[in-house]
């Protein structure tokens, strides 16, 4: 089949079907009547396999060692996988980098900063996290203050209602149950008030 028919077939232009045979990973057959190359079922099986382990990043250099067989796919696939890790860390310290530079909106650099971070950058993103930890921990722990403050005023209010319905109402006159009333009501927004006192302080 012509160059064409392979272009349609695999996806891949014919400027890169050239640059893989150039570079060794493909060898299709000439046509000797005209010179013209002539591509099989197994360079289209080739090609694409080309083009698998060309998405997954893996160098020319290592597919033709590889296509060649002078060293199993696995090692190689093994040897990536740690050089992809080694881009997932320092890309995961980048961002964390880039995240606390805009969190502080900062637009130029302290030369105190530039100086900590090139010489030890890991260190620092340690300390940016260990930071970030403890920040953790203290909204966890003001979330929960909250919380109890929340369920102690609900219980408080429960308790004041049943007892205004049960004993007020039942044993007072009632001058006696407005003014527990207007008591309870002032005591239920002192408790209210420290409650929004503590959340916003």
């Amino acid at each position: 089949m012509k160059i064409k028919e392979v272009e349609k077939r695999t996806g891949i232009t014919s400027h890169n079907i050239r640059f893989y045979e150039k570079e060794g990973l493909l060898n299709p057959s000439r046509n000797l009547s005209n010179g013209y190359r002539e591509y099989t079922e197994a360079d289209i099986q080739r090609i694409n396999y080309i083009k698998l382990l060309r998405m997954l990043d893996i160098s020319i250099k290592d597919i033709k060692v590889c296509l060649e067989k002078d060293e199993k796919l696995s090692d190689i696939l093994t040897k990536h996988l740690e050089d992809l890790k080694k881009e997932e860390t320092r890309i995961q310290q980048n961002l964390i980098l880039c995240q606390e530079f805009v969190d502080k909106g900062i637009d130029d650099l302290p030369d105190d900063m530039i100086e900590q971070i090139i010489c030890d950058k890991e260190a620092y993103i340690n300390s940016l996290e260990e930071i970030k930890k403890q920040d953790k921990i203290q909204r966890i722990f003001f979330v929960s203050k909250q919380l109890s403050c929340i369920i102690g005023f609900t219980l408080v209010l429960i308790l004041s209602v049943q007892f205004y319905i049960t004993i007020c109402l039942t044993y007072m006159n009632r001058a006696l149950q407005i003014f527990i009333l207007l008591l309870a009501v002032f005591l239920l927004g002192c408790i209210a008030k420290m409650i929004y006192m503590n959340e916003t302080g």
